[in-house]
């Protein structure tokens, strides 16, 4: 699928602005706060229902209480509209003429998004990882997003219980249950990423930077997991747990680990070392998206070419020649 054009109306900074896009590359250059990334997160919003930046009232252009965002592609028609009227809100998706109150699931286009923040995956916080890996899932694997649900809201339960100081053991088994069932479901999901990752990662990373370094990628959880193993975990975590109040196993405490020669790339890894396996992994994302999803994804590049040198600007746009690209860039 390829998008031909974008409108936008109260988005951001655009109370009004359209876009025709290349079937390639489309570039949008601009000043500092003229909404370049506002544009790329329309384009998001459209395909994959959501924003990446922020809340449904903080898209909306100053004093404005709607929205309206229209993608033209070669094969269906977008339209996102949000409004809030007088305390009521609705947000809106038409496609192909059908209405639905949330973008379907099979009506959602993958994205790879390359933001500057992308880049502190390897430095950044484990949040910063599990959400890279969960993003990453989400875009192929229907049940992914209900299943990460149901295990947070059981984890806030969880929680809330936890800091009751009148707390049997008792009380909490059902939601053991609950996140032991997800829990194990989302681990599994996660570990077979990367294991495929790493497989493939030193080779990218010597393509991209020309030496013979190589890369590793471990789940923090590396045991093959089933429910009633980690149901096991969280009962023998439940006394630790009611003293802090909060369940401290389980996927939402688990990190990617990567490694860089025999150590871990976050305390030895140069800055350019740390980006070029960055963009291995994003690489690595686009591909493994495509296998599974026999689409190829949109590319969306958000100001990332200040961050990276010529070499790997080049390798960037290279890998994704055959994908259709958008790109924003703070050139006049």
């Amino acid at each position: 699928m390829k998008i031909l054009r974008l409108a936008v109306q109260n988005v951001r900074v655009h109370s009004l602005k359209m876009l025709d896009l290349e079937p390639g590359t489309t570039l949008i250059s601009g000043p500092n706060g003229c909404g370049k990334t506002s544009l790329i997160e329309a384009l998001y919003i459209a395909l994959r229902g959501k924003s990446f930046r922020g809340s449904d009232e903080s898209i909306c252009s100053y004093g404005a209480q709607m929205y309206q965002i229209d993608v033209a592609t070669d094969e269906l028609q977008y339209r996102v509209t949000y409004q809030n009227q007088d305390g009521t809100k609705r947000k809106q998706f038409v496609v192909a003429g059908k209405k639905h109150g949330r973008l379907p699931y099979v009506l959602k286009y993958p994205i790879v998004l390359f933001e500057p923040d992308t880049l502190r995956i390897v430095n950044g916080s484990p949040q910063r990882r599990r959400d890279f890996l969960d993003g990453l899932i989400q875009q192929y694997d229907q049940s992914y997003s209900h299943e990460l649900s149901r295990y947070n809201r059981a984890l806030l339960q969880r929680n809330k219980l936890l800091k009751d100081p009148l707390i049997n053991d008792d009380e909490l088994f059902s939601w053991n249950l609950i996140l032991s069932d997800y829990g194990a479901k989302i681990i599994s999901k996660r570990q077979a990423v990367l294991n495929d990752f790493n497989s493939k990662i030193t080779a990218i990373y010597q393509s991209i930077a020309g030496t013979s370094d190589t890369v590793s990628l471990k789940y923090s959880h590396e045991s093959r997991v089933s429910a009633q193993k980690l149901l096991k975990e969280y009962e023998e975590k439940i006394t630790y747990d009611k003293a802090v109040g909060a369940t401290s196993t389980g996927p939402h405490r688990h990190d990617i680990a990567i490694g860089f020669g025999d150590k871990p790339a976050a305390k030895v890894a140069s800055r350019g070392e740390a980006r070029t396996i960055v963009l291995a992994l994003k690489f690595l994302e686009a591909a493994y998206i495509e296998q599974q999803t026999g689409k190829r994804p949109l590319i969306l590049l958000d100001d990332v070419f200040g961050e990276l040198d010529q070499h790997r600007q080049k390798r960037l746009m290279s890998e994704f020649v055959d994908n259709q690209i958008v790109m924003t860039s703070a050139g006049d």
